[in-house]
């Protein structure tokens, strides 16, 4: 009962981490007496969200202002735990690594498994939480009932470029997709409430006095002056103005976005216009810029029941390299077959899973690639995916899109993969879709998109790694467009339409292409990048690429909790 006890302690302890919110211990107890803690808990870290100026400390106080009756009055049955505490944030706020910790010791000290290979698991970046440990659970071979069994699938596809990628290639398709890029972009930034003032470039360059000046444009060109002022161009459809941010202590948020600044981002732009002589043309010196951006007061749809969403990529089934025994294990875990108790549950609720590209190697992607293959005939790679495919359970739905390695163009957007390769997949009841796209369960609508610009923006801004894929990707949403740049190494084709621009807040953004694990929220938009099935190869070692296979980004739909699974911990 002990074990038990600590064990459910242990999982909301973690659960806080994921939510990066911390507690006070009475708090703590006092959701540990109620009839069911995580149902409890996630009710009031979702309350809390709520709340304004809420600073991430769970307390008496804060309870107190939560809005959900029926939370209030499970409160109100525990006031002989609250009524005692005394709330102090330098001391009695838990600080959940140190909490964790004691905890682990208390185990080590009852447990029988102290002896066996107990694994640590990871927190939500994916790094090692050392004195955190699972217990496997005697039990684990009871009935498995998943809970997702009993609903239905409930998906919209909401937008796939499949079909719908027309294109000749010439000056008229490159001048479409630029008009279109800008008008799009151009509404989405006059829905922002402080650029209603924006004239166009035209209608400034007329001017022949000094005078206060707003609009909108796309980054030209940008550099750093001798003088260590940040100069810039943007154009509009009416013509190009020059732009000159001077460099002083007032300026500080301007020169943290000019450094962030690429080609062919939307920028708004407000200062003093000063007009230009016979040799020179007119500047403004801007006193205040900003990008798109997701609007601060945004909220997350979610699920109305208990459901979650597996994101996979990069699988790269014909490599070498290919995962296998860790992806079976994967299969074992959706099937109820590994892990605790614990586990299961969390097994039991995945109702949709997302491959995101790549799920095959493929062939020719890169030079001397069929050095790195185990299969090297892209159809019997296929086969080999529907193998696996076929091991997942029925009640799951699966999407797939189509990365860099699949059988189809490289440039983006990309149409699904073919029907002559992947005809099983459909047989199978697999759902492929182009990249980009987006998808919508139970509310919650996902971005789907493999990544392939994140290399490109981690090359033109000096601060983004390739190690920390959710900074890239935290850019992206604020330019509200998947591939800013145009002519860098990321492929782009010229469609009447601009297919990569973040019309639609997300509620999950998900991509894949660099191997590596991470997950963020910016602006209550979950970030995932979800790794891989694929160990290191010569090819990425060339790139200083060091993969993080087997660990699955898994959130729940009805709360958006974020939990990385690292198959690798599971024990039978």
């Amino acid at each position: 009962m002990k074990d038990d006890k600590l064990n459910q302690k242990s999982l909301l302890v973690q659960k806080l981490l994921n939510s990066e919110i911390n507690i006070t211990p009475s708090v703590l107890e006092m959701i540990l007496k109620m009839d069911n803690p995580h149902q409890s808990l996630d009710l009031i870290i979702r309350e809390t969200s709520f709340i304004p100026q809420f600073q991430s400390h769970i307390t008496t106080e804060v309870l107190k202002k939560l809005s959900n009756k029926e939370l209030l009055k499970l409160l109100q049955r525990k006031d002989d735990v609250s009524n005692k505490e005394n709330y102090k944030p330098n001391k009695d706020t838990i600080e959940i690594r140190a909490s964790m910790e004691s905890e682990s010791q208390a185990k080590e000290q009852t447990t029988h498994f102290e002896s066996k290979q107990n694994s640590n698991i990871r927190d939500m970046n994916g790094n090692v939480k050392e004195s955190t440990r699972f217990y496997e659970s005697t039990n684990s071979n009871s009935v498995y009932h998943p809970i997702a069994k009993e609903y239905d699938s409930d998906y919209k596809i909401l937008k796939d470029p499949t079909g719908k990628l027309h294109t000749n290639g010439d000056y008229t398709d490159f001048y479409n997709l630029t008009l279109d890029k800008f008008t799009t972009l151009n509404k989405l930034m006059r829905k922002r409430s402080d650029v209603l003032s924006a004239t166009n470039i035209n209608n400034i360059l007329r001017l022949s006095s000094k005078s206060e000046v707003s609009t909108i444009g796309l980054v030209k060109n940008f550099r750093e002056t001798k003088n260590q002022n940040f100069f810039f161009e943007i154009e509009d459809l009416t013509g190009s103005i020059n732009v000159l941010i001077r460099k002083d202590s007032d300026n500080q948020d301007n020169q943290k976005l000019f450094n962030h600044l690429v080609y062919d981002q939307m920028l708004y732009v407000q200062g003093t216009y000063s007009p230009g002589d016979n040799r020179n043309r007119g500047i403004i010196f801007a006193d205040y810029l900003t990008k798109i951006d997701i609007p601060t007061d945004y909220q997350p749809n979610l699920a109305d029941i208990p459901l979650s969403i597996a994101l996979l990529s990069d699988l790269h089934i014909g490599s070498k390299e290919f995962e296998e025994k860790l992806f079976n294990r994967f299969i074992g875990f959706l099937n109820g077959k590994i892990g605790n108790a614990t586990y299961r549950e969390m097994a039991s609720k995945i109702k949709y899973l997302i491959i995101n590209g790549d799920l095959v190697d493929g062939i020719g992607v890169y030079p001397n690639q069929e050095q790195d293959l185990e299969i090297s005939d892209i159809y019997k790679q296929y086969e080999k995916a529907c193998e696996f495919i076929a091991e997942i359970p029925e009640h799951i739905t699966i999407f797939y899109t189509a990365g860099n390695h699949e059988p189809v163009r490289n440039a983006i957007p990309r149409p699904a993969v073919p029907k002559k390769y992947s005809e099983t997949l459909f047989d199978l009841g697999v759902i492929c879709l182009g990249n980009p796209s987006y998808i919508q369960t139970h509310k919650v609508n996902t971005l789907i998109y493999h990544g392939e610009s994140i290399h490109d923006m981690n090359l033109l801004i000096h601060d983004f790694s390739i190690n920390e894929p959710t900074k890239t990707m935290k850019e992206l949403l604020i330019s509200r467009h998947l591939a800013p740049v145009f002519g860098e190494k990321t492929q782009i084709a010229p469609t009447d339409k601009d297919w990569l621009i973040i019309d639609k807040i997300p509620d999950i953004f998900h991509t894949g292409h660099v191997h590596i694990n991470g997950f963020d929220r910016y602006r209550h938009v979950s970030l995932v990048n979800s790794g891989c099935f694929q160990a290191q190869t010569d090819f990425m070692r060339s790139f200083g690429i060091t993969p993080t296979p087997g660990i699955v980004p898994i959130i729940e739909l009805d709360k958006l909790n974020f939990y990385p699974l690292d198959i690798k911990i599971i024990l039978n």
